[in-house]
């Protein structure tokens, strides 16, 4: 039974993919992203797939005028689609309609496209076995001002007294609710209330402009961004998942689906915590330990990028990590985020300091003598310490 929701926003097709993969990889991705609806139509069209509608939520293309081939691609997976099932695409701030020369205004786009400015009933029909209705909007400057408010249709309005149906507010928006101030002023897109929408009776409202998957509940409303199965860049990797809204008898029940496999590539971002004591092949050997975790068996391509967070006294940590994996012939991006260089501490003059960093580093040097403890052992210890006593500040103060 078609009984799901597939929700997509965010998608960004077009964007370059991210220069720091390698020729190859960057290739794949390039490949996997020009191919994400095609490879979404041929899993819809499979005879045990369970979507009986698309949305889109903004932001299908990166800009408002994408080369000519990428659209080519979209528009015939979007028209193999919507021989399949219906198909509602609003725009974004990115692909906004508002642009005389937007892709959305070239005529005869696959499926529903919403360009109303207010909110209103874009389509209705059933879902499985329950009838459902989808209220949308499109962003469109100099009708609509940035960050404006939307005000919803109501339940009784949409769907009279039918208690069974579902009803679907379809939006690239911030939600007031759940975000801080400064992320609703200036936007172009609109902001809207989860707790409002909840009052009017809807059930879901399937939202796109944040790239993070996010959902919350308020009441029977269940508000939700999916991100996009697949990013182009490693610090908007995508959320790697598909999300399918369920409308059982009761309450509509979200489930996502690993979109890695449909898609043919996925990417694993971890990070690597960085202590001023570790060597290069230490960081290696974690690298190397996670990237055995994550691996498929070839199943389909994963882009592996480690990012190095913490303090090292290594001047080219990530450079010499990045080596070493190449030699290991072990396919991962080393980046550096928030790991800062610290200069190895003259032991014997901070020892000689009438300070609490003094102190700590005569304690330290006689617990390593009376112990025995070998220096690989022991510098962790020392740089813990040094760190906590907020040494490190101090030199970069000239303190």
């Amino acid at each position: 039974m078609r009984d799901c929701i597939l929700h997509l926003a965010d998608l960004h097709l077009g964007a370059t993919p991210d220069d720091r993969l390698d020729e190859p990889s960057r290739s794949r991705l390039l490949r996997a992203r020009e191919r994400v609806l095609r490879s979404l139509a041929e899993w819809i069209a499979r005879e045990e797939s369970r979507v009986g509608l698309v949305v889109i939520a903004g932001d299908l293309f990166d800009r408002h005028d994408p080369a000519p081939n990428v659209v080519a691609e979209v528009r015939a997976a979007l028209t193999e689609v919507a021989h399949l099932v219906p198909v509602v695409t609003v725009p974004g701030n990115h692909d906004e309609y508002s642009y005389a020369q937007c892709v959305f205004r070239q005529g005869g786009w696959p499926g529903i496209l919403v360009t109303t400015s207010e909110p209103q009933l874009v389509w209705k029909g059933e879902i499985g076995d329950r009838p459902c209705a989808i209220v949308s909007a499109a962003y469109q400057a100099g009708r609509v001002t940035p960050g404006q408010k939307l005000c919803l249709p109501s339940r009784k309005e949409i769907l009279g007294d039918d208690a069974a149906g579902v009803l679907v507010g379809l939006f690239h928006a911030t939600l007031a609710d759940h975000f801080p101030e400064e992320f609703i002023k200036n936007e172009r897109c609109f902001w809207l209330s989860h707790q409002e929408a909840a009052e009017r009776g809807y059930d879901y409202l399937a939202l796109g402009h944040f790239h993070t998957q996010r959902e919350w509940r308020i009441d029977r409303c269940l508000a939700h961004y999916p991100g996009p199965p697949l990013g182009a860049r490693i610090g908007d990797p995508g959320s790697g998942q598909l999300s399918l809204l369920r409308l059982g008898k009761g309450d509509v029940i979200l489930n996502r689906h690993p979109a890695g496999p449909l898609v043919g590539c996925a990417w694993s971002v971890f990070d690597v915590d960085v202590q001023p004591g570790d060597l290069p092949q230490d960081i290696v050997e974690r690298i190397v330990l996670r990237c055995h975790e994550t691996a498929n068996g070839g199943r389909f391509v994963i882009l592996t990028v480690a990012r190095l967070k913490g303090n090292t006294v290594h001047a080219d940590l990530a450079e010499e990590v990045q080596r070493e994996l190449a030699a290991r012939e072990t396919p991962c991006v080393v980046v550096v985020e928030g790991l800062e260089q610290i200069i190895p501490p003259d032991i014997q003059a901070l020892a000689a300091e009438e300070s609490l960093v003094g102190y700590f580093v005569r304690l330290w040097e006689q617990w390593q003598t009376q112990e025995d403890v070998a220096t690989a052992e022991a510098a962790p210890v020392l740089y813990e310490g040094l760190l906590a006593l907020g040494w490190h500040r101090e030199k970069k103060g000239g303190g």
